[in-house]
């Protein structure tokens, strides 16, 4: 099941792709994951590497509908993030891990991060944390979920729900960012249920959130920057 086999405590970090991404990209994830840290990678099709297999249900199921007008509306493409952590939510040790840590594979590591990194930048009593940007969806190229918190498993599965009961496709937008944003303030509004906000009082120029609060120790080559594996919005990326 993992790839890195050094089996710690603390945090289990996950990510997901597939072959072709695997060699256009996520090659570098890999390539500078820190030795610090247990990873789980998931894919839908097979891999040379060790993996954990997702299921193309929703895909198969919905396979018939038109061509989405905008990545906004291609819950396909974005349905693998929920279903991965859904899964290793179901799957995982909950005596040696407290915690989830989802990670785009379209990232790039510069320094090396440990649980203490974690602890101190991320973690968190509540729920989960995540990257919000005033007046926009959230950046959900890092997601955070505490095992500890008895709320988490309800929030990670109606997310989840969303895709399995097709619901997904009645909301404005159907990326998983949207999804996990919306289900995020249902929760916080019916519920008063907290979660912390790494983003907060953060508005940058063009919106990547993640190279500004975690540039120094990681690159979040999102977006058109797959290509080079560089944001330039990145000060810290020493081969920009």
């Amino acid at each position: 099941m993992y790839y890195n086999q050094t089996q710690h405590t603390g945090t289990l970090v996950i990510t997901a792709t597939n072959q072709q991404l695997l060699t256009a990209y996520a090659h570098r994830f890999l390539d500078t994951f820190p030795n610090a840290l247990d990873l789980v990678i998931w894919s839908e099709d097979e891999l040379a590497i060790p993996h954990e297999k997702l299921s193309t249900a929703f895909q198969e199921r919905n396979a018939h509908r038109p061509q989405p007008r905008s990545y906004k509306h291609d819950a396909i493409r974005f349905h693998w993030k929920p279903q991965a952590v859904y899964r290793t939510y179901n799957t995982i040790d909950k005596t040696q891990y407290t915690s989830i840590l989802w990670i785009d594979a379209d990232t790039q590591f510069l320094k090396e991060i440990d649980q203490t990194w974690i602890d101190e930048h991320i973690a968190t009593e509540h729920i989960g944390s995540y990257m919000g940007r005033p007046n926009y969806y959230s950046e959900t190229g890092l997601l955070y979920f505490n095992l500890k918190n008895k709320h988490t498993e309800q929030y990670i599965k109606d997310v989840w729900e969303y895709y399995v009961t097709g619901d997904v496709y009645n909301l404005q937008e159907q990326h998983d960012s949207y999804v996990w944003d919306y289900v995020r303030i249902k929760q916080e509004l019916e519920y008063n249920r907290k979660f912390r906000n790494l983003g907060v009082d953060h508005k940058v120029p063009g919106g990547h959130i993640q190279a500004h609060l975690y540039g120094e120790w990681f690159d979040h080559a999102k977006g058109q920057r797959k290509r080079s594996g560089i944001s330039p919005e990145n000060t810290h990326n020493l081969h920009s």
